[in-house]
């Protein structure tokens, strides 16, 4: 006779994770957050139809855990929709949307679920960034605030401008289930950004807490692959966004990425890394700038040398006291731009 697990009473936290073929690091990932799951929690891991051995390494912590629910999908049906999907089916009254790759530190959820003990729209949970093996430090807080942040509904502006690029990541969101089922997310299927469009379609109800101690270890470099679609995902994706997103023209012309064709230092830091060229400029930006003024910097961005333009960014955080210093070393030396990778056979950025 089987017996079947009793009936989990209501969690106050769902940490929902969609993932495709990451078997190599699912394990992990749940390694750190079982063992500090309550009886207020629950992890929903939703599979997008992985073709590895994803499905086994799950099952096998789920045998051990009756609170880790695996729903196996038989297409992938994209990160949009599938983040929608496992929020549907978490239980929790907050969803923690969760990445497949990164750690949670020891005492993660307890500080998120002391945040929860208010009637909060939204946390976000701030991360500390580690080179691809975990093993050194280049960022130890994203979110540059040395203390949690409280913003009420209506400011919804200083939010975004905080946070916005910290939302290219979703591993940071934490909000409210029924807030999340009562707005559109369909039409932000395929954007890559549900979360944002979800987030910032209007204002929230309640307030927003910004966490500043760091609870995530985030894996830097699994998802960062020069590739066209990660240039379309820069240049074209999120900038789209800011039209259907509430915030004023002002807070959204303060966050460069959402309009990069007007700002020649981001443009450069792209060549600099090696994600833009006038391949770019010509794919992505031409077709929709009218004006020759707006012409003017992505093409210079565009035609000025990668050498120079690493050499000058390496140069520059070198002698700088900027809070991206050690991230952005980091990633120039790993670009194929820096000396030492000058004829390198080994794939770069």
């Amino acid at each position: 006779m089987s017996h079947s697990a009793p009936e989990m009473t209501t969690p106050k936290l769902s940490i929902c994770i969609t993932t495709l073929n990451r078997s190599s690091f699912i394990g992990v990932t749940l390694e750190s957050m079982l063992s500090q799951l309550t009886g207020e929690c629950e992890v929903v891991v939703l599979d997008g139809a992985s073709t590895d051995d994803t499905e086994e390494v799950v099952l096998a912590y789920a045998r051990h855990c009756d609170r880790l629910r695996y729903i196996r999908q038989e297409t992938n049906n994209g990160v949009d929709r599938d983040y929608d999907r496992a929020v549907e089916l978490a239980r929790g009254e907050y969803c923690w949307l969760m990445t497949d790759d990164d750690l949670l530190k020891p005492g993660a959820v307890s500080a998120v679920l002391n945040s929860l003990r208010r009637d909060l729209s939204l946390v976000l949970v701030n991360a500390e960034i580690r080179d691809f093996s975990l093993s050194t430090v280049l960022l130890s807080r994203w979110l540059d605030v040395e203390s949690n942040r409280a913003y009420r509904s209506n400011d919804m502006d200083r939010l975004f401008v905080l946070a916005a690029d910290f939302l290219k990541y979703i591993g940071g969101v934490v909000i409210k289930r029924a807030l999340w089922l009562a707005r559109d997310r369909q039409s932000f299927y395929g954007s890559w950004f549900i979360h944002v469009g979800v987030i910032f379609q209007e204002q929230l109800p309640s307030e927003v807490e910004v966490m500043a101690e760091p609870q995530i270890i985030l894996r830097w470099g699994n998802a960062h692959t020069f590739s066209p679609k990660v240039m379309e995902i820069l240049l074209v994706t999120w900038p789209s966004l800011s039209g259907r997103l509430a915030p004023s023209e002002s807070a959204k012309g303060e966050v460069h990425s959402l309009a990069p064709w007007r700002h020649f230092r981001y443009l450069l830091e792209l060549r600099s890394l090696g994600y833009y060229s006038l391949k770019e400029y010509r794919r992505w930006f031409r077709p929709k700038l009218l004006s020759a003024r707006e012409k003017v910097a992505p093409i210079l961005a565009g035609i000025l040398p990668g050498v120079l333009a690493n050499a000058i960014f390496v140069l520059y955080y070198l002698i700088t006291a900027d809070h991206l210093r050690e991230l952005r070393l980091h990633d120039l030396r790993k670009c194929r731009y820096y000396p030492r990778n000058w004829g390198s056979t080994k794939p770069v950025w």
